[in-house]
Formats: C-alpha cells, structure tokens, sequence
C-alpha cells in the first residue's frame, strides 16, 4: 500500500511538473455578412508552443491544443451589440457567465479530461461563435490509425501531417485546417485534400441536432481512449453524433487500401445531405507537393452586397419563430436601410445562401418558392442540380445552396409556407438589382414576365409579409403607411424603380390608403369567437402569440390570453371539448399543445405531441382527439379526459415519403378523417378506428394541399400553390372536380375577364383555410393575397368573391342569432377579424353573401389580460374558433345550456 501511494504521489507530481500554463485572450467579432466569430488575440504558454492563428475572427473559432493537466485562463473580449460568452459543455469552465457588448469577462477550463469539446456562447453558437479545444495526452500520442491489412498503428501528434477539424451544424460544415502549426480557415463544405500515405487527424464536432459523420473508402477506430484499451478494437466508417452538442476524434492514413481518388464526406442522414451537408475529400497520388492545401468554401468574407471580393461569399439567414422575421439575415440591420425587410440579401453569381434554424423550437424545410427561369434547366451550367431547392423531410438543421443565375430566388418553408427569404443573384455587369427576365413559380407556373402582375403581386406579398411595419393597423384610423425599397431592379422591360411599381399598381400612386371603417355586425352572434393572434408580442415570454377572445353577442373583446408561465409559442388551430368547457390550442411553431379553461382563460394542461402539430379537431362520437403533426407523418391521438398522446393514425405508409398533414377534417358521424398531405400532393382519408388508409386522391404536382372541409359527402381541399380547390367524392375517394381559383385572372396584365361564364371574377391566390357551412351549403376560403371565395356546393361553383385585409388566412363558422351563420375570418397582417354573413336575407342564394363586420383585434384597457402587450397587437390571425362548435355532428352533442340559445335548424343542421 505504501509503494502504491508513492507510485501515486510520483505519478501527480510528474503530470504537475509537466503541466503548461496557457493565457488565452479572444474576443468576439461580427463578419461581414452578418455572423458572429472569435478572434484569437494572443495565446501565451509557459511551454512557448503555440500555433499560429488567422488575423481576422472565424469559423468555427481558433482551435485551443492543451495537454491534460494544463492551466488555462481564458480572457473573452465582447467587440459585438450582444451579450456572449465562453462555456465548454464537457469541460467544467467555471460559469457560463455573459459578457455584455464593450465588456470583458474571463473563464477558467478544467483540463482533466483527454478529448476534442466543442466550446462556444450559449445563445449564438449556432451563428458563428464556436470552436474546439483540443486536450491531448502528456506523451502527445493520438488516436491510433488503420493500416495495410487491419493492422493499428499507434502514432504521435508530431508525426501527423495535418489536422482537420469539422463542425456539423445546421446542415452545413464549418472547417479548419492545421498544418505546421499553421491554422487556416476552410470555411463551409470545404474541399479537402491530402497526398496518399499522409496521417491526418480529424475532429469532427456536432452542435445543435444530431448528425451521422460518414467518410468515404477511408476506415478508421471506434474509440476515441488513448491508447486504445481493446484487445479487439471497432473499426468503422460512420458515427452517430448526439444531439446538443457531441465530438469524434480519429485518424486516418489517407488513400490506405483505395489509393488516390476523390471521396465524399457527408452527413449520413439523407435530408441532411439533399440540403447540403456534403464534401469532398481528394487523396493526391504520391509526389505531390507535399501538405498540399484544402480548399476553402463560401467565406463570410467572401464576395457578398456591401462586401467586393474575390472569393466566394456567404450570407445567412436565421430561422426563427418571429413573425415578419422568419427569414432573417444575419446582417439585416446593415441591409435594411436599402431593402426594407430583415428577410432579403443580395449576392453576386457563384456565392452561396446558409440557413440555420438557430431561434426555433419546430421543424422546417427549406424550400423553393420562386426562381429564375432557367436556373433549373440541365444545361451543363447554372443551378441545374441546386435549383429548385427542396428538402423532403422537415428537421429542425438548415442548408446550404450555391447560386449561379442571376435573378429572384424565393424560399420558403413547406410546413410554414408563409415564411419567405429573398435572395437576389444580381449580375454587377447589368444596370438594377436582377430580377431576370422571367421567374419559375413551384406549383407549375413557368415563364412568368417579372414585370407581370403575378410576380409584382408575389413581391409585394413578400415585403409586406417579412415587415411587420407594413402590416395593417386598423386600431390606429391612421391610412395604411406602405414602404417598399426604392431601389432600380432589372425586369423583362429593363430597369424600373420597385417601389414606383408597387406603388402605381396597388396604391393608386400614393403610400397612405385609408382603411376600411370597423363596424359590428347589425345583427348578434351567439357566444364567443377564439381567434389565434398569433404574432402579439407580450412581456413575460420570449415566444410570441396569444388567444384573443371576442363576446359574439356584444361584439367586444373579453380576454387576451398568452400563458407566460409556458412561453406560449405561435399558436395555431383551436377546437374545443364536447361540453365547450377546454380549448384546445396548438403551438405550429413547436412540439406542443395546451388546454385551456373556456371559462377564464386559465392553463389546464400543456403537452408535447409532436413536430408543428397544426390542426387539432375532436371525433364528435367520443371526444378523442385528432391533431395533424405537420412535421411528421402522422395524426396525435389523445382519449377524452386524458392528458397524453395514447397512440398515433399514420398518414403514410412505412418507407414512403412523409405526407406532413396540415389541416383536417372529421365526417359528421366520426368514421372518417381527412388529411392535407402537403408532403405527397394529395387528399387523405382514413378510418378513425382503425387508421387503414382507404384513399389517396392527388391534388397535382406541387399542389400543396393545406386545408380541408366536408359536406356529408364531399371532401373540399385547398391547394395552396395552384391556386384551386379540389372536390373529392369521400366515398371512393374519385377527384370529382378541381376549382380554379383563378380562373378569370390573366396573370400577365392582372386583368380579370369572365372566362368561365359564371358572372363572377374570381381571383383567389393562395388559398388556405376552406371549411364548409355546418348546414353544408357554402364553402368559404380565405386566401392569403386578400380575398374570401365562395363556393356554392350544390354546384361546386364560385358564386361570390369578397375582400379582405391582407394575409387573409383562417376561416370558421359560428352561428347567427336567430338562425343563420356566420364565416370569421382571420388575415395574418391586419389587426382585425372580418365576419361574413354567407346568406343575410336567408333565401338559400349564396350570390348575396356579404362582409358585414369588421372588428379591431386590439385590447384597451378594460380588456382582462394574464400578460402585458408590447408589440404587434391584434396581429398574425390565423386559427379561428366559434363556440359553440354548432358543425353537423358536435352541435348535437352541446349541452343544453348552449343549445338554447340556437335555433332548431341550427341544432339539427
């Protein structure tokens, strides 16, 4: 025992005596295109060895190598306007303690434990501020490599040629390079390369959602232990990286058993790769020169608006939960000036657009909206194989696209299909900003002039949906103040000046347009009407969205409700339980769904279900509820009474493609469920009990069919980007109809011409909500460019089009006092609820339905409130409620204390 404990205290006081002392000062950075880096400013080592690190701030930031034992004092200088930090999750580093802007904070790292960890600021690591630190051995041996034959060979660090080091996150990779000593920035998906037989160490690092690290035709060992302890070590060519944050370091003889080549290097996860996380690895035949260099990719420093330079640029866009600001570029401060909306960027031909979803709790898609004709032409050149951009699988990651053509290019996200970023590929040689000459628009419209209608249509929806400034404010009786950027772009007619078009086409030559007056309805409703404001801004949550409340009888708000104690996120779509006494509530922009008191808007219960549940709805036989999970494949199931998902109805079937539900629909007598299926283009229909999928009706290629509704027989889905609503027989599921709505609208000219005889101009563009009457007599759609269609469905005709605010999105019948009912509707970037009186002289002829009320979303005081409005008041309706739920099925169910104040036809419809 004793020579044991002085083996000990020889071993502690040997590792001591070796130990460095390293003084590290670092600040942070903004990079030209908007992101965050660190800087190395000076790196003093008792040992006198330390690498040498760029000039400028980077990413990833500069890799720290110390030895096991080591002292190291870290001095972060804060040269950016946020708070940031240095926290190393897998190394005890003191605190994680911010650093306000002008300010310095220091750190301590714990060096005990051997292993490559990621380190950087808890808030914006997924924008630019990490990096590694590297904690080797004393006796600076590595990571064992795989020979000729299987045979592991041990190896020093100063025996290897280089060192690579790649962080996954989002879906893109951040690169180093280390040779000599010498670190060098590799910047996003770089080309790495090395000589054949050369040792190289790499050290892959995941931030964020997990990833699958995968090299190809190169082998390596499983364990990262030094010296690796197996008598029979793994050996493989993939990794599963952890979600949050996780590290793999390896070494590699390169080219061993393959000889030269070129490999790729990817994200093994096949949505990950389709957005973008791959690369290439180049082994070069031996007698190359030696420690040959990778190649860098897009740089933030590259050649970008406001940024000349000969390399290729980068900019990137946040994905986040903030409405007007979905899309938000990283340097939107420095651009908005020019551009009028955080969401738009400007690049020249061959650099590149980032996203990463660095400020949301769901799961997107990135997405092609609009992009220039051509651009996805396989002519040897252009975006042939980039363009359109599309990701099949939601997941909460990012992408990475390299543009070549110039013109318009509009992303979107498929599961939130209002989110839009704008990137213009301006050619420098041409006069204006390049819009090109024609645009392709996803749901198969080609070719379109951009000086047509359609397309200014389209860019004026962009800019009014990215600036919250632009949004409608009925409550202020101040006219609707537009700004659009005042700036030259290059058209099929030469340059114009985009705010003059705007302006001249859709505001009668001026700026200011008196809105609408607010008015009530002549005639009651009957109980309450929920509406999801769901872009209202209040004090005690970082998420945005509320539950506004209106008395339908007074026509005055009751309540606003935000739920601060669960940071209420973006609510949704609302149903309610059979005795009208819980709301259900969905938050689209997370994994959630909450239960709320009808009574006094309090909090009951609130659950994860899923990825963006969307639509929840009850089955009117049991109570059992249905919610859409838009980021899946798939409809949450909860029992009646119950506060659990208990099992899941499956919209596709097992190795197909996600289907994605968004709006649904129940039959009258709870046998059937119908699905949106925006992931495969078509109409679902399902059994409730038994969730066997008993028809699949397309809605046509890039349809994207959003939301449904039912007569007893009829199925009516809206599709989103042709512009039309399908009518589905439910009993066989045969297409018995598409209505376009659109039909007499010439894109070109926006002249409408009644070309289908019917004596209405229709003109529907971008449907969405479409819910059918509960006496199944009317079908109302709220479509997004500003106006409500009519659909008669004894004829499946359109016989009346109505306006609306702008952002005109969910729809929902409740009844009228004394028989009838009436369609609220909800408009995204306007701050108020119109009503719709589908038959006023109640005559059955739908050709005189009517707006009839107008009512400002906007609390005063007198209005109850669990929290205090900041922002965006009244705005973002989407999701609307009557209660009581008088559709054919539930309204029989209602007690009899909401019964009485219906009519017998509204009782029985």
């Amino acid at each position: 025992m004793i020579i044991f404990m002085l083996f000990a205290a020889m071993l502690l006081f040997s590792n001591l005596a070796l130990a460095a002392t390293h003084t590290i000062s670092l600040s942070a950075e903004k990079l030209p295109n908007g992101q965050f880096g660190y800087k190395m400013i000076n790196h003093a080592s008792s040992e006198g060895d330390t690498p040498t690190y760029p000039d400028t701030a980077v990413i990833p930031g500069p890799t720290l190598f110390v030895k096991q034992g080591d002292v190291v004092n870290v001095e972060l200088i804060n040269n950016i306007d946020v708070d940031v930090g240095f926290f190393v999750p897998e190394l005890a580093s003191g605190n994680a303690k911010q650093v306000a802007p002008g300010q310095t904070g220091n750190y301590q790292i714990n060096t005990q434990t051997v292993g490559t960890f990621p380190y950087g600021d808890i808030e914006s690591h997924l924008v630019g501020l990490f990096g590694a630190i590297v904690v080797d051995n004393q006796d600076n041996r590595v990571q064992s490599f795989v020979d000729v034959a299987g045979e592991i060979v041990s190896i020093k660090r100063k025996k290897l040629d280089k060192e690579i080091v790649l962080f996954m996150v989002g879906s893109t990779f951040w690169g180093t390079e280390i040779i000599n000593g010498t670190q060098t920035p590799l910047w996003t998906n770089p080309s790495l390369r090395a000589v054949q037989d050369d040792k190289i160490r790499f050290h892959i690092l995941s931030l964020g959602p997990g990833h699958t690290w995968h090299l190809h035709a190169h082998r390596w060992l499983e364990s990262t232990g030094i010296p690796v302890s197996q008598t029979a070590p793994s050996v493989i060519d993939v990794r599963l990286m952890k979600d949050n944050y996780d590290s793999h370091s390896f070494t590699v003889k390169a080219g061993v058993g393959v000889g030269p080549g070129v490999w790729q290097y990817h994200c093994h996860l096949f949505s990950h790769m389709e957005a973008g996380m791959a690369g290439t690895f180049t082994v070069l035949a031996k007698g190359s020169k030696k420690y040959e260099a990778s190649i860098a990719g897009a740089s933030p420093y590259g050649a970008i608006y406001l940024n000349p330079s000969d390399a290729p640029g980068l900019v990137t866009f946040e994905i986040t939960d903030v409405p007007g600001s979905h899309f938000r570029s990283t340097r939107h401060k420095d651009l908005s000036p020019v551009t009028k909306t955080r969401s738009l960027e400007i690049i020249p031909p061959e650099s590149s657009v980032h996203f990463v979803m660095s400020d949301t709790e769901g799961v997107h898609t990135i997405t092609s909206l609009i992009w220039p004709s051509g651009a996805n032409d396989d002519n040897g050149g252009g975006d042939s194989r980039r363009i359109p951009f599309d990701q099949i699988k939601p997941y909460r990651g990012g992408g990475i696209v390299k543009l070549s053509t110039p013109g318009l290019y509009v992303f979107t996200c498929k599961v939130h299909p209002y989110m839009f970023g704008a990137v213009i590929v301006d050619d420098p040689a041409t006069v204006g900003l390049d819009l090109g000459d024609t645009i392709d628009i996803a749901g198969g419209l080609n070719n379109i002039p951009t000086s047509s209608d359609l397309a200014t249509q389209l860019l004026k929806l962009f800019l009014v949906s990215t600036t919250y400034e632009n949004w409608m404010n009925f409550a202020s009786n101040e006219p609707w103040t537009v700004s659009y950027p005042s700036v030259d772009v290059r058209t099929d007619l030469g340059p114009l000046n985009l705010a003059d078009v705007l302006i001249a086409r859709y505001h009668k030559g001026v700026n200011k347009i008196p809105l609408a007056p607010l008015i009530n309805p002549a005639i009651p409703g009957v109980g309450e009407v929920w509406i999801d404001t769901q872009s209202e801004k209040t004090a005690g949550k970082a998420k945005h969205g509320t539950v506004t409340v209106l008395d339908a009888e007074t026509w005055k708000l009751k309540r606003k409700i935000a739920l601060p104690e669960i940071n209420m996120n973006n609510p949704h779509n609302m149903w309610t339980n059979r005795d009208q006494s819980v709301v259900y509530v969905t938050q689209w922009f997370d994994k959630r769904m909450t239960f709320v008191n009808r009574e006094d808007g309090s909090l009951i219960r609130d659950i994860r279900v899923g990825d963006s549940p969307a639509h929840v709805m009850t089955l009117p036989t049991t109570d059992e509820l249905l919610i859409t999970l838009n980021g899946e494949n798939g409809m949450a199931r909860i029992n009646p009474g119950e506060f659990e998902v208990n099992r899941r109805t499956f919209t596709q079937t097992p190795g197909a493609d996600n289907a994605n539900p968004h709006g649904h629909w129940i039959k009258y007598d709870g046998t059937l469920v119908s699905t949106s299926n925006i992931g495969t283009h078509d109409a679902g229909i399902y059994d409730t009990t038994t969730g066997q999928i008993m028809s699949r009706t397309p809605t046509g290629a890039g349809s994207h069919p959003i939301a449904a509704g039912m007569t007893k027989e009829k199925l009516y889905m809206a599709n989103l980007l042709t512009h039309s609503v399908t009518v589905v027989r439910m009993s066989d599921g045969e297409n018995l109809k598409t209505i376009s709505l659109i039909a007499d609208y010439d894109p070109i000219s926006g002249k409408l011409d009644d070309n289908d005889k019917n004596g209405v101009l229709a003109i529907g563009v971008l449907p969405v909500q479409t819910p059918v009457s509960p006496d199944g007599r009317a079908v109302v759609t709220a479509n997004l460019l500003g106006m409500i269609t009519i659909i008669d469905t004894r004829t499946d005709e359109i016989v009346k089009m109505l306006p609306c605010p702008q952002g005109c999105h969910g729809v929902n019948f409740g009844a009228k006092k004394n028989g009838g009912y009436y369609a609220y509707v909800t408009s995204q970037f306007a701050d108020v609820l119109t009503i719709v009186d589908i038959d006023p002289n109640g005559d059955g002829n739908l050709s005189d339905a009517d707006v009839v009320g107008l009512i400002s979303l906007v609390a005063d005081n007198n209005v109850s409130s669990d929290d205090t409005i900041i922002g965006m008041q009244g705005q973002g309706g989407q999701g609307v409620l009557a209660i009581p739920n008088v559709y054919n099925g539930w309204v029989q169910n209602l007690p009899e204390t909401w019964k009485a104040g219906l009519t017998a036809e509204q009782i029985n419809p």
